[in-house]
């Protein structure tokens, strides 16, 4: 399996790095993980929209799930001769709250269903999406976040997407090629326990001994070098580098 980085920037995008979203290929699939603002743009320069198979989003919160709206925008009125409805995995928060912004006054004239085939998850669900088991669980986060692993032919993907520490994630990334780990915060700069610091990141993958981990979800205004310090500080043996926008790790 090969993981594209759309983007990892937490909160907000900025210059050069959309929010949250991956590209998971394996063999002929191409599957987008999480669509944060600004990664529609970035899926594009890795496959057309009309060879995207699915969609798997984390949650309900813009960073993460944004571009589903100018996805569906360009399924529904752009692309001729193009497949309109992409199959679409995560909560059912998100199919919830979406249309709220599609259609306030609630006059139907855009629907989630006319550009996507939604299948809900929940903590505890499997799915084989495109020759990928995928398996899901719960995140201390305050909406319903679900964290992924995402195996094929011996190879494992994990992705936090957001968390706070108490949900010990150590077990379910357990061995994993690549580890996405969030790392919003550093030990200077702590905001609430519902994300994790680059140091709790390292500490994590060391635990699961997870083969690499790539840091995620950092905090824009700080500064990434310093994150590096101290998730390697924790980490042990296990490398540990960027989720930087535009590069590719092989699984």
């Amino acid at each position: 399996m090969r993981v594209h980085v759309l983007g990892s920037s937490g909160g907000y995008p900025v210059p050069g790095n959309p929010c949250s979203g991956f590209l998971l290929e394996k063999e002929a699939a191409r599957i987008w993980i999480d669509a944060g603002t600004g990664t529609m743009a970035a899926v594009q320069e890795h496959v057309s929209l009309e060879r995207l198979d699915g969609i798997v989003v984390s949650h309900a919160h813009a960073d993460h799930c944004a571009d589903l709206l100018t996805l569906l925008v360009a399924l529904r009125f752009q692309l001729d001769g193009i497949p309109r409805r992409k199959p679409l995995w995560a909560p059912r928060e998100v199919w919830d709250v979406l249309p709220r912004f599609l259609d306030p006054r609630g006059a139907g004239i855009l629907k989630m269903e006319e550009a996507f085939d939604f299948h809900p998850v929940e903590a505890g669900s499997e799915a084989d999406i495109f020759g990928v088991h995928c398996r899901f669980i719960r995140t201390a986060h305050p909406v319903e976040t679900l964290a992924l692993r995402a195996e094929a032919g011996g190879a494992a993907l994990v992705y936090t997407a957001d968390t706070g520490p108490a949900v010990d994630l150590a077990g379910f990334a357990q061995g994993a090629g690549l580890f996405l780990c969030e790392a919003t915060y550093q030990d200077a700069l702590m905001g609430a326990p519902v994300h994790l610091s680059a140091r709790q990141a390292g500490d994590l993958a060391r635990r699961a001994g997870v083969r690499r981990l790539a840091l995620t979800h950092l905090w824009p205004t700080l500064d990434p070098e310093v994150s590096l310090r101290e998730a390697r500080a924790a980490a042990g043996d296990v490398p540990v580098e960027l989720a930087r926008a535009g590069t590719a790790f092989e699984i």
